[in-house]
């Protein structure tokens, strides 16, 4: 666990800071930490993911807690880049959806190829719907 002292909060190891003090092994307690001046260091702050991220930062004080990050927006780049590599996984589950159901388009396949056919072209048009490819709505396999 690494903690800061609130006044200047440099980040350092609980034992180093406490080198002749025993701690559980969960380190010391926010009581403990807060009558000798210090906080918990933190990596993460709550951000939304989907347009933000987390970027080094010195340390603050904040909220009961020393943050070593701060919340900035994605870039344009950063977001298309986000949205492409989702569009790639969403083409590897339709084509692992597609090639689990090439069996059914054989002649003798004992099902409903019709059925199947629809069902394989709907995994094709997937890419078109709304909501791609964040929200992806797959169609239901033929009976």
């Amino acid at each position: 666990m690494f903690i800061a002292k609130i006044q200047n909060p440099v980040p350092v190891d609980y034992r180093e800071a406490f080198p002749n003090t025993s701690f559980s092994t969960n380190g010391p307690n926010d009581e403990f930490l807060a009558e000798h001046g210090y906080a918990k260091v933190s990596v993460f702050r709550p951000h939304d993911s989907s347009t933000q991220k987390l970027i080094s930062s010195e340390p603050v004080f904040e909220d009961g807690w020393v943050y070593t990050v701060a919340v900035a927006d994605k870039t344009p780049e950063e977001l298309q880049a986000d949205l492409d590599l989702q569009a790639a996984k969403v083409r590897v589950q339709r084509n692992e959806r597609l090639a689990e159901s090439d069996w059914t388009q054989l002649a003798d396949a004992p099902v409903d190829s019709l059925g199947w056919a629809v069902y394989r072209q709907e995994l094709r048009d997937i890419t078109q719907h709304n909501g791609f490819p964040w929200n992806v709505v797959w169609p239901n396999k033929p009976e």
